[in-house]
């Protein structure tokens, strides 16, 4: 009984500071967004009908455009597969997690098959060692 009101007292006392915790930076000012995103569109309209173009083309032709708006002419993205794992090697992810980080190495290099061929070594590996210690047991447990 003890243990079931100390929960209830818990769970309330995060329901009640969840309910005060508010933040004034989040407030929602659809003018400001709706202006945003027209100069967006302006140019999102512009590069349509001139589908070549290039950043700095559209610099030196229509810079109106540009103004206010925040661009990075040079974009690099996450989403590129890293064809590598981190932190260690396919085949330590293979040994030590056997077919699960199999499966990891495969996806996460996007089915390289170099790694995905270490990962399969290692878990073999550690298949084969894992089934001979327990056929081995020197110590009868």
């Amino acid at each position: 009984m003890k243990t079931a009101v100390k929960f209830l007292f818990i769970m309330l006392s995060f329901v009640a500071s969840t309910a005060f915790a508010t933040n004034a930076d989040l407030e929602y000012k659809a003018v400001t967004v709706e202006d945003e995103f027209a100069k967006v569109n302006k140019l999102e309209q512009y590069l349509a009908e001139h589908p070549n173009m290039t950043y700095e083309q559209v610099k030196k032709a229509k810079p109106e455009l540009l103004e206010g708006v925040d661009l990075i002419s040079n974009t690099n993205t996450n989403l590129v597969p890293t064809k590598d794992m981190p932190l260690v090697g396919g085949f330590w992810w293979g040994c030590c997690l056997g077919v699960v980080g199999l499966a990891l190495v495969y996806f996460v290099t996007d089915h390289d098959k170099d790694q995905v061929r270490m990962a399969f070594w290692g878990c073999l590996i550690a298949t084969i060692l894992w089934g001979v210690g327990g056929l081995w047991n020197p110590f009868g447990w």
